[in-house]
This record gives structure tokens, C-alpha cells and sequence, in this order.
């Protein structure tokens, strides 16, 4: 009985060993570019809502607003956030380097992971910076 479960725990061991991998720098190169694939198709949402926004600061609704003043300015300074984020999307991809080739494995898979953190960064500002235009073009009807 002794034999069986030193044999056992050998086997779940080594299973557990192989079974453990670390990514490497061609899976998370694949996961920044899914990430940047995404953020793609969101920088069009963020560009048709800086339209609307555009159109929402020229109306009516807004011009005749008992607090006008602080409605553009909100409106103007979402345009601005929605810009920004769209720069820093562009920025990232300006210094992005798909081909990368470091010395290493080592060092390939960390610089992807250094770009997964700031493609992260962008998203969470896209996500953020879309929700709340999201919720204005709504309160003003804008379609």
C-alpha cells in the first residue's frame, strides 16, 4: 500500500508540473492584438459619438438650457476625453513593435506583456470615456 501511494503521488506530481505552463511571448503578442482588434472596432464608437456629441453641443436643447454655459462645458470636455482616448489608442499603436524580436524568449514576452499593460490602460479609458458619452447622447435623444 506504501509503494501505491508514492507511485500515485509521483504521477499527480508530475501532472501537476506539465500541466503548469507560463505563457509565452507568442500567446500574449496574440492576446495584445486580439485586444488591439477590439479597440479598433470601439475607436469607431468613440468617433460616431464625439459626432453626436458635436451635434448635441450645436443644439437647441442645449443653447436654450437654463444652464447652458455648464452644459457645453460638460459636452465640450467630454469631446475632449473621447479625443484623448483616441490619441493615446493611436499613440500606443505608433509605438508598438509587432515584430519585436528581443535576445530572448525572456525578453520578448516581456516586452508584450509591457504592451498588454498599456493596450489594458487604453481600454479601461475607452470603456470609461464611451460609457459616460454613452449616457449623455442618451439624455439628450441624440440618434
Amino acid at each position: 500500500m506504501n509503494r501505491l501511494n508514492i507511485v500515485i503521488l509521483s504521477l499527480v506530481t508530475i501532472l501537476f508540473f506539465a500541466c503548469k505552463t507560463e505563457p509565452d511571448s507568442k500567446a500574449v503578442r496574440k492576446e495584445v492584438l486580439n485586444i488591439h482588434d477590439k479597440l479598433m472596432i470601439d475607436g469607431e464608437k468613440v468617433v460616431k459619438n464625439k459626432m453626436k456629441l458635436d451635434k448635441i453641443l450645436i443644439s437647441d436643447q442645449v443653447k436654450m438650457a437654463p444652464d447652458s454655459v455648464q452644459q457645453k462645458q460638460k459636452v465640450s470636455d467630454l469631446i475632449n476625453r473621447l479625443n484623448a482616448a483616441d490619441e493615446k489608442m493611436m499613440d500606443w499603436m505608433h509605438f508598438f513593435k509587432d515584430d519585436f524580436k528581443g535576445k530572448t524568449e525572456q525578453e520578448d514576452l516581456d516586452y508584450y506583456k509591457a504592451e498588454m499593460v498599456k493596450i489594458r490602460a487604453v481600454e479601461d479609458g475607452y470603456i470609461k470615456v464611451t460609457k459616460e458619452s454613452d449616457s449623455l447622447i442618451k439624455v439628450y435623444h441624440v440618434k
